[in-house]
């Protein structure tokens, strides 16, 4: 059996950095959509005290393989999906009339490929609004199982088309299945 620390929008790294040094067991991967924050999730990995497997992609998590529009906004609220509200904290509105391409993976696949049923897998989720359509893929693939532990941050609040209602179906449609843990 495998350890395997999966970061879904792994932003600047720290967090990467942290759950390397807490699992120092682990196989880790990185998947990050912005191309101009991977110089910083690399210094974070070199950092850490030790040498575990990391794999760092450039690309957005995503329901299939492809290319998609990344809206850049402040570093920790850029998004795959249209419509997001920026919280007032941030002084930066995201900007969706000059989308960048981005390389998208699907994160399905990607899982059903990489770990087996068996490993212990921990993925920290944090994809301004794209866990929706991601998880109900996973959900509908059975792939979901693949899933040991789930840090997720939810974004239903920053997208007026979701309801609270189809939020929560989904949060107990993936608690039913696996470990979920709220990350914010």
């Amino acid at each position: 059996m495998r350890k395997v620390f999966i970061d879904c929008g792994t932003n600047l790294g720290i967090v990467l950095s942290r759950f390397i040094h807490e699992l120092p067991d682990h196989d880790f991967y990185a998947f990050e959509p912005n191309k101009d924050l991977l110089p910083a999730i690399h210094r974070e990995v070199e950092r850490a005290a030790h040498s575990p497997r990391v794999e760092v992609s450039h690309g957005a998590v995503w329901t299939h393989d492809g290319v998609i529009d990344l809206f850049l906004g402040h570093h920790e609220s850029s998004t795959v999906m249209p419509g997001k509200r920026v919280p007032p904290v941030y002084d930066q509105q995201i900007d969706y009339d000059s989308p960048i391409p981005v390389p998208a993976i699907d994160f399905s696949a990607w899982l059903r490929q990489t770990v087996a049923p068996d490993d212990h897998v921990v993925v920290k989720m944090d994809i301004e609004g794209a866990e929706y359509p991601v998880l109900t893929k996973l959900i509908a693939d059975g792939t979901i199982g693949l899933i040991s532990v789930l840090h997720v941050e939810w974004h239903y609040d920053r997208f007026p088309a979701m309801t609270r209602a189809d939020h929560d179906h989904l949060v107990t449609a993936v608690s039913a299945i696996v470990d979920v843990r709220d990350w914010d």
